[in-house]
């Protein structure tokens, strides 16, 4: 196994243009369409005063009505999302890589109470962005990714992300298999310790 340092060109500007546009619009037009014909006689509304978490039922708020994406907006993601998924592609076949490989998250869980926004370098960032952060670029792009438990720090876990190649899947989990195996064996997590 060899380790090398990369990166993916346009990374931040493609998945910004990419991200929230193409989440926050398809999720206005599948969870209704969903909670229709599953019958569970909800409306997004509806699901939207359930969510516990302030910052996600902050996104989720500002779908509904007058204030949701357009469909342009969505359509010029669609369009972005190719040179998105070219940027992965081009990196993974510069570098010739199995995979790409980063923390899950860049801070552990926060208390309860850090909804909104957590400290991040010293400065208040929002929570769902900066938790998502290195998983996003990723999901945008429809390649494959997995989450392996790394162990602890300040008693509170993290993970490992692997990312790989589009159509890649069970390569992905190969890599993924030999990684875990090679991965010091973890603690019991905290609830669980004795």
């Amino acid at each position: 196994m060899e380790l090398i340092d990369v990166e993916v060109e346009n990374l931040g500007p493609l998945n910004d243009a990419v991200g929230f546009p193409v989440a926050l619009y398809e999720m206005t037009q599948d969870l209704p369409a969903y909670l229709e014909a599953a019958g569970h006689g909800l409306t997004l509304a509806d699901v939207a005063a359930q969510i516990g978490s302030p910052d996600v039922a902050g996104i989720v708020c500002s779908q509904l009505g007058d204030q949701a994406l357009p469909r342009a907006v969505y359509d010029n993601a669609m369009r972005t999302r190719p040179l998105l998924q070219a940027a992965y592609a081009e990196c993974f076949t510069r570098n010739r890589l199995d995979a790409l490989v980063f923390p899950t998250a860049i801070l552990t869980a926060r208390p309860i109470g850090e909804d909104e926004t957590v400290e991040l370098l010293g400065q208040r960032v929002p929570t769902f962005a900066s938790f998502i952060r290195n998983t996003d670029p990723g999901s945008n792009a429809g390649i494959p990714g997995i989450s392996l438990p790394a162990g602890l720090s300040g008693g509170m876990p993290v993970g490992l992300e692997l990312d790989g190649p589009a159509g890649s899947d069970r390569h992905l989990l190969a890599v993924a298999t030999a990684i875990e195996a090679a991965l010091p064996a973890l603690p019991a997590p905290p609830s669980l310790a004795r």
